[in-house]
């Protein structure tokens, strides 16, 4: 078992919770523990519900912005197992990103209605960040 299943264990054991366990948050301590610098602690309790949750990423540049605080760095090419992405998706407000990590050939994500999974064929991702050695 390696770091990747590690974290979609405890976010299958867990329900997502704005400002505690929401999806930015979860990027945020998965990077951590893969050895870049901890940037959650700015963020737990100051928001605790979804709208505050894109308020607080637009404010810091978005998914791009948040993961650059923890020193990961962009990767040109394909994702590869363990490395970050900011999938894009429509919603009522437009386009967003939200952030999710490369399974091998799909990317978790962690929803309000769980965590799930979909192949990489099947989304529209802006940008990819090297996690690992």
């Amino acid at each position: 078992m390696d770091l990747v299943d590690e974290t979609l264990r405890e976010w299958r054991s867990g329900a997502l919770v704005y400002g505690q366990s929401d999806c930015m948050l979860s990027i945020g301590r998965y990077l951590a523990r893969a050895g870049h610098k901890d940037v959650t602690g700015l963020f737990v309790g100051r928001y605790d519900t979804r709208e505050g949750a894109l308020a607080m990423m637009a404010e810091h540049g978005g998914v791009p912005g948040l993961v650059a605080m923890t020193g990961a760095v962009p990767k040109c090419g394909a994702p590869a197992r363990g490395d970050v992405l900011e999938v894009l998706y429509q919603d009522e407000d437009g386009v967003t990103g939200i952030g999710g990590i490369c399974t091998g050939d799909a990317v978790a994500l962690r929803l309000e209605r769980g965590t799930i999974e979909v192949a990489l064929r099947f989304v529209r991702y802006a940008g990819v960040w090297h996690v690992g050695d």
